[in-house]
C-alpha cells in the first residue's frame, strides 16, 4: 500500500483500519455498500467476479471493488470459505449527528473459525476454532465452537496429534509461528493454518487470559490447572476470539476437558475407511453412516449425533444408559412420535443463545427463540411418563424456560422487521411512552389527510397533494397545470420539478418537527427496549445453553428409535468381556442403499483366546470387505449407544477400532500407496491393546509376492501373538490358512461360491473353512476384459498351476526366478492334486464339495494331457 499516498479524511479511516488488520480483506463501510481498495479490491475481484474500478484517476488512482451492503453475506460465506480473514469496518455514527466524516471502527473479523452466522454455517456439522502446541513429544489441543459456546481442552502424545485434530475437524487452527515442524503436521488437516505470535501460547501469558475471560483467580476449578500443554493452547484461543470478535462472549462459560480413555480411538485411517460422517471420495457424494441413522430434527441433535458416533464410549454402565432410552422410544412408538412432533418445531437453541450473547441477533431471532421455547413443556410432559432413568432425569432437569417465551411474547410483535433501527418491533402495550408516540404517529397521517383537505378546499386547487420525502421533509405541491391560480401568501416556495412546485408553510413546518421527533424518538425508545430484553436473555445464556444440551439428547434418543423400528434394528449386549459375537448382522450402509432383501446377514464370532483371529479368503467382489466393515461398525453404533443392524449382539467394550482397508496413495507427502498401507499398519501394531477390534484386508498386496506374504504373516503372528486382540483379517494369501490353529485361536473362514462349469455365483455367505481361489479371471470377465486377454490368462494360469507355481494374488513375474519356475514359499513343488488330496478333510466335506473339487481335477488334467 502506497505510503505517500494523499488521501481523504474517509481514507485516512481506512488506512487506520487496515493496518490493524493487515492480513485480513477489509469490508470499509460507505453507504450502502462495503468498499474494498488497492490489493483487497484486486483479490475481491479475482475471488468473487466483481468489477474492479478504481477511486481517482492518473498517478494517485487507487484500485477499489465494493459489494452491497443488503447483498454481503454471499460474498462473506465465498471468502471465509475460501480460507480469508475479512474485517468488517462499520460506521458507528449516526451520518446525521456526523460534524465532517463519520466516525468508522472495526466491529468484527470474520475468520473460518469464528462464524456464528445461519447463514454461513452448516447446522448439523460444529463449526470448531482449535490451537495446539507440542513440546516434548506431548501436545495441548483446545479447541471452541464460538456458536454454541462449547470449550474443550486435551493433552495427548504428539504422535496422536493428528489423529485427535482429524476427529475435532476444525475450520481453523492456531499455531504458533515459529512452531515450524508443527505447522508442518498440521496441514495434513484440512482446515485453515492461522499463525500467531509465539509469547500467545506461554502458560503464564495463557493463564491470565484464561483467569480474565472467566473473571477467575485460578483455573483449578476447571480441572486444568496440570495440563499445562492444553492451557496454553486455550488461551491462544481466548486471545484471538477478543482480537476478533470485538464483544463480550457470555456464552463460553467454562472449559471442559476432553478425557480421551472414556471414548473408543478412532484413528482418522479408520474413520475414512469406515465413511463414519464422511465418504472416502471427499466430495460430498456417497452416503457415511450417519446418513443412515440421522432422524434427528434439530440441529443442536444434529451435531451430538455426528459427535457422539466419531466418540463412542468405552464405559459400559454409560453405554446401557444410553441404551436404556433408546429401548423405551423403541417400545413405545406413540410417545416417540409425540416428542418427535415438538422437536420438529425447535430450531438451533444454542447458536441462537450464541447470536444473543454476541449483540447479533435480531428481532425475529427472538421471535424464532420464543416459538421454539413453546416447545418444551409439552416435551417434559411426555418425558414425565418415562420409566428409563436416563428420560426420567432429563424430565426433571429439563427447564421449560416459559418465563422467557412469555417475555419476548410481551414484548416483540409476532412479525417483526429485519432490521432494528426502523422500528415496528414492540408490542402495542408494552411502554406506555412508546404507544403515545406511535399514537401520535398515526394521527399525525390523519393530521396530513385533514390539511390536504382543507387546503385544497381553500386554495381551489382540488388536486394539491401533501408529501414527503427524506431530503425535502414535508411539503405541498402544486403541478403546473394550475399556475394560473394564485397560491395563499403564506406558502414558500421550497422546489422546483419538472411537472409540480413545492411549498411550505409555518403550520407545516411545526407539524414537521412535531412528527419527526415522535418519529425518531419512538425508533429510538423500540431499539433500546429490543437490546433491553436482549441483554437480559444474554444474562440466562446458562439455562438457554443447558435445556438446548438436553433437547439434543432427547432428539438423539428419539432419533435412533425411530431408525431401529424403520429398519430393524436390535439393542446389543454391551459389557466388559471380549466377546464379540453378532448373529445376522448386516452393514447399515449397504443395506439401507441396495434393494430390501437383497442383503445377506451373516454371524460372527470372536471370543479370546479360543476364537481370537479369523482368516477370511475368498474371490473379489465377494463381500470380504463389507463383512468385516460391517462388523466394525456394529461394535461402533452399540457403543454410541444405538441399536444395531443385527439379530442379536453381544459386545464386550472395544478400546479402539483399527482398519486398514482399501488402497490409496498420498503425493502431497510423496508417499506411494504401498507406503500408506505400511504406516497405517505400523500405527495399528504400535497402539493397538488386547481390547481393540483390528480389521485388515489385504495387507501387503502392494509390494511382490514373497515380500508381501512375509510381511502379512508375520504381521498376523504380532496380533495374535503379542498384542492378542480380536482381528478380522482378509486376504487373498491363501498359505496363511497354515496359520489356523483352533487350539490357538486362529480360524480360517471363506466367502462361500457356487460354481457350475466356468460360471460362478457370489453367495455372500460367511463360512467356516478356507479357499485356495481367488476367481480372478471371473472377476477380470465382469469387468469387461477383453476375451482374448482372458483366455491368454487362463492358458498362463494353467500353466503356473501345473508347474506348482504360488503366485495367488498377485502377478506371475513376481513369483518367478531366473530359470521361469519358483515351487512354493513353505514347500517343494510336488503333485498339486496329490497334495490337495493328502490335505482334504473327508469327514467334513459335503457331496457337493467333493463334486466340484472332482470336476475341478478334471479340467487340470484335461488341460496338461
Amino acid at each position: 500500500m502506497p505510503k505517500d499516498i494523499t488521501t481523504t479524511p474517509a481514507m485516512a479511516q481506512y488506512m487506520a483500519a487496515k493496518n490493524q488488520h493487515p492480513d485480513a480483506m477489509l469490508f470499509f463501510r460507505m453507504g450502502d455498500f462495503y468498499e474494498l481498495f488497492f490489493e483487497d479490491a484486486k483479490e475481491a475481484s479475482r475471488t468473487l467476479g466483481i468489477a474492479l474500478t478504481s477511486r481517482s484517476k492518473g498517478d494517485k488512482a487507487i484500485p477499489m471493488a465494493g459489494v452491497p451492503v443488503r447483498a454481503v453475506d454471499t460474498y462473506l460465506e465465498r471468502l471465509v470459505r475460501g480460507g480469508y480473514k475479512v474485517a468488517i469496518c462499520e460506521q458507528v455514527q449516526d451520518p446525521r449527528e456526523a460534524k465532517g466524516v463519520v466516525d468508522r471502527d472495526v466491529v468484527r473479523v470474520l475468520t473460518p473459525g469464528t462464524l456464528t452466522e445461519d447463514n454461513l454455517l452448516e447446522g448439523s456439522r460444529p463449526n470448531h476454532l482449535a490451537a495446539a502446541v507440542t513440546n516434548r513429544g506431548h501436545a495441548g489441543i483446545a479447541w471452541i465452537e464460538i456458536s454454541t459456546g462449547s470449550f474443550l481442552v486435551t493433552e495427548c502424545p504428539e504422535s496422536r496429534m493428528v489423529d485427535e485434530l482429524s476427529r475435532i475437524d476444525p475450520a481453523e487452527i492456531l499455531i504458533a509461528e515459529d512452531a515450524e515442524a508443527l505447522q508442518e503436521t498440521a496441514q495434513t488437516i484440512i482446515g485453515t493454518l492461522t499463525s500467531r505470535p509465539a509469547f500467545e501460547f506461554g502458560r503464564d501469558s495463557a493463564e491470565r487470559a484464561l483467569n480474565e475471560f472467566f473473571e477467575v483467580a485460578t483455573l483449578e476449578g476447571f480441572g486444568v490447572i496440570d495440563m499445562p500443554l492444553a492451557v496454553a493452547a486455550a488461551g491462544a484461543l481466548i486471545g484471538y476470539l477478543r482480537e476478533t470478535q470485538k464483544a463480550a462472549l457470555p456464552h463460553i462459560r467454562s472449559i471442559e476437558v476432553h478425557h480421551r480413555s472414556a471414548v473408543m480411538t478412532l484413528d482418522r485411517a479408520t474413520r475414512a475407511s469406515l465413511e463414519i460422517v464422511d465418504t472416502m471420495r471427499g466430495d460430498g457424494a456417497g452416503t457415511p453412516l450417519l446418513h443412515i441413522i440421522d432422524r434427528t430434527h434439530t440441529p443442536m441433535g444434529a451435531r451430538l449425533l455426528r459427535e457422539r458416533l466419531l466418540s463412542p464410549l468405552t464405559d459400559p454402565t454409560t453405554i446401557n444408559e444410553r441404551l436404556d432410552a433408546v429401548d423405551e422410544l423403541h417400545d413405545r412408538s406413540d410417545l416417540a412420535a409425540n416428542i418427535s412432533e415438538q422437536l420438529s418445531g425447535i430450531l438451533d437453541l444454542q447458536r441462537l443463545t450464541a447470536r444473543i450473547c454476541t449483540g447479533r441477533s435480531n428481532a425475529r431471532d427472538l421471535i424464532a427463540l420464543k416459538n421454539s421455547l413453546l416447545s418444551l413443556p409439552p416435551i417434559r410432559t411426555e418425558l414425565s411418563r418415562c420409566k428409563c432413568g436416563s428420560l426420567a432425569a432429563i424430565a426433571q432437569t429439563l427447564d421449560p424456560l416459559d418465563d422467557l417465551a412469555r417475555t419476548i411474547g410481551e414484548c416483540i410483535v409476532d412479525e417483526p422487521p429485519l432490521t432494528l433501527r426502523e422500528g415496528g418491533m414492540i408490542r402495542s402495550g408494552y411502554h406506555d411512552e412508546l404507544d403515545e408516540l406511535l399514537t401520535m404517529g398515526r394521527d399525525s397521517k390523519q393530521w396530513m389527510s385533514d390539511f390536504q383537505m382543507r387546503e385544497a378546499e381553500r386554495t381551489g386547487i382540488a388536486n394539491l397533494r401533501v408529501g414527503f420525502n427524506k431530503v425535502f421533509g414535508y411539503y405541498i405541491e402544486i403541478t403546473h397545470g394550475n399556475r394560473h391560480i394564485e397560491v395563499p401568501a403564506e406558502y414558500v416556495r421550497k422546489q422546483t420539478t419538472k411537472n409540480a412546485e413545492r411549498y411550505v408553510t409555518e403550520q407545516l413546518k411545526e407539524f414537521e418537527k412535531k412528527a419527526l421527533d415522535a418519529e425518531e424518538r419512538s425508533r429510538n425508545i423500540e431499539y433500546d427496549l429490543f437490546c433491553t430484553l436482549r441483554d437480559h436473555l444474554a444474562g440466562e445464556s446458562a439455562r438457554l445453553q443447558e435445556t438446548a444440551a438436553l433437547v439434543a439428547e432427547i432428539d438423539v434418543y428419539t432419533g435412533l428409535a425411530v431408525v431401529a423400528r424403520e429398519r430393524d434394528y436390535h439393542r446389543p449386549v454391551v459389557d466388559d468381556s471380549h466377546l464379540l459375537e453378532i448373529e445376522d448382522g448386516r452393514h447399515p450402509v449397504i443395506e439401507a442403499t441396495h434393494t430390501a432383501g437383497t442383503f445377506v446377514p451373516n454371524d460372527t464370532q470372536l471370543d479370546p483366546p479360543s476364537r481370537q483371529l479369523v482368516l477370511l479368503t475368498g474371490p473379489n467382489m465377494a463381500g470380504k470387505s463389507t463383512y468385516i466393515r460391517q462388523n466394525a461398525l456394529i461394535a461402533l453404533l452399540a457403543q454410541t449407544g444405538s441399536f444395531v443392524p443385527a439379530k442379536t449382539a453381544k459386545i464386550g467394550v472395544i478400546d479402539r477400532i483399527y482398519t486398514r482397508v482399501g488402497a490409496s496413495d498420498d503425493i502431497s507427502r510423496g508417499q506411494s500407496t504401498f507406503m500408506v498401507e505400511m504406516t497405517e499398519t505400523a500405527n495399528i501394531l504400535n497402539n493397538a491393546s488386547s481390547r481393540s477390534l483390528v480389521i485388515l484386508d489385504e495387507v501387503g498386496r502392494g509390494t511382490s509376492t514373497f515380500d508381501g506374504l512375509a510381511l502379512a504373516w508375520a504381521i498376523v503372528e504380532d496380533l495374535h501373538d503379542r498384542i492378542g486382540c480380536r482381528t478380522l483379517f482378509a486376504t487373498h494369501y491363501h498359505q496363511l490358512m497354515d496359520l489356523a490353529e483352533p487350539e490357538k485361536g486362529i480360524v480360517n473362514q471363506r466367502v462361500a461360491v457356487s460354481e457350475w462349469g466356468d460360471e460362478i455365483v457370489f453367495l455372500h455367505r460367511i463360512e467356516d473353512g478356507g479357499t485356495d481361489r481367488s476367481y480372478g479371471l471371473h472377476v477380470g470377465r465382469l469387468a469387461g476384459l477383453p476375451r482374448s486377454v482372458l483366455e491368454r490368462a487362463r492358458e498362463i494360469l494353467l500353466q503356473l498351476e501345473d508347474e506348482g507355481v504360488t503366485v495367488q494374488g498377485t502377478q506371475p513375474e513376481d513369483a518367478t526366478g531366473a530359470s521361469g519356475k519358483q515351487g512354493s514359499l513353505f514347500e517343494p513343488p510336488r503333485d498339486k492334486m496329490a497334495h490337495e488330496l493328502q490335505k482334504l478333510d473327508l469327514e467334513s466335506t459335503t457331496p457337493l464339495d467333493a463334486l466340484q473339487k472332482l470336476a475341478q481335477w478334471r479340467r487340470l488334467l484335461d488341460h496338461q494331457q
